[in-house]
């Protein structure tokens, strides 16, 4: 395997929080400053948890599709002058327009089950669903990229199963949203299948990430105008203003982490995503009065372990690439 695909394979498997972060190399980081990256690294993960707030506190009242229709608009503006700052436009050329195509919708689907699901359950609770996402993306690399799975792998998935039935219990069987669940697991698979379709292209060579999520942020841009015939309300001045802060957040947040990784490892600084389950419980609890069930405190730290698990794992496997091209060089 070659480092440079290593790389990508390892950084795809930060937590799901992220269609950017998967697509930067740590290769490219030439300048080694860990103590900015992890400053950088919290920054947006206090912008994406925020982002997650904002789109509950709007709750049912303002369509899915009509949030992440602004959301797509203001990801594509601020893409494109950037693209347009740093290289120019023709960075946003591409031949692989179907990999595109096929690899954001994937990631729009779980943004759309993303946002539904955070009206439906607690920000704590869906935060630690989201974290399953590397584990869907363990099984299904196996079986459409055909990876093998050794030891540590089958650990991770082991314990990271126990995790989410312990943590999703509650809701499942005492009273809680079972189709909030669902639908959160939902946005964990598709993210999953989200960075399988990134790993595959980056396999055939990889694109740059300002171009890869200009054409993400432009699918759900236009999957979320495809919603308005179903009709949308004109929103108040305040939801207008979280709608707003929903776009800003959203993509401060992916181009803050997208930074971070030019200064840090991805062994350094891709478990602080993990810090976003503690946000969710601080946001959930100050601004809508949620308090998380005992299990959810029992459940997480699993899950989390299996994500620290698989992402050692391919850490490792990325030092002993790096180590062989060195030793053949």
């Amino acid at each position: 395997m070659e480092t440079g695909k290593s790389a990508r394979s390892l950084l795809s498997l930060a937590p799901f929080s992220a269609p950017l972060s998967a697509t930067v190399s740590p290769t490219a980081a030439h300048h080694h400053h860990p103590v900015l990256g992890a400053l950088l690294k919290l920054l947006s993960v206090v912008c994406l948890a925020s982002m997650g707030a904002c789109v509950k506190y709007l709750g049912t009242a303002i369509p899915t599709g009509q949030t992440i229709f602004v959301r797509g608009v203001i990801s594509v503006v601020v893409l494109a002058l950037i693209a347009w700052r740093v290289e120019g436009l023709q960075i946003l050329k591409t031949q692989n327009l179907k990999s595109h195509a096929v690899r954001s919708l994937a990631g729009t689907a779980s943004m759309f089950c993303w946002l539904t699901a955070l009206t439906m359950i607690p920000l704590a609770d869906f935060t630690a669903i989201s974290f399953t996402a590397p584990m869907f993306l363990t099984a299904l690399a196996m079986v459409f990229l055909r990876e093998p799975i050794h030891a540590y792998r089958w650990t991770a998935l082991g314990i990271g199963f126990v995790g989410v039935l312990i943590t999703v219990g509650p809701q499942v069987t005492f009273g809680g949203n079972s189709a909030g669940v669902l639908v959160s697991f939902g946005a964990a698979i598709c993210s999953a299948l989200a960075m399988l379709f990134l790993r595959s292209m980056s396999r055939r060579g990889g694109e740059h990430a300002i171009t890869i999520t200009f054409y993400f942020s432009a699918t759900t841009m236009v999957c979320g105008a495809v919603t308005a015939v179903a009709g949308w309300p004109m929103p108040t001045p305040e939801q207008w203003l979280f709608i707003g802060l929903v776009g800003l957040f959203g993509v401060c947040g992916q181009l803050l982490m997208t930074l971070s990784y030019r200064f840090a490892e991805v062994s350094t600084i891709a478990p602080l995503d993990y810090a976003n389950l503690l946000l969710a419980v601080a946001f959930g609890y100050y601004f809508f009065g949620e308090v998380p069930h005992w299990t959810m405190w029992i459940g997480a730290p699993l899950v989390i372990a299996a994500g620290l698990i698989i992402l050692w794992r391919e850490y490792r496997r990325y030092q002993e690439a790096a180590e062989a091209a060195a030793s053949n060089a």
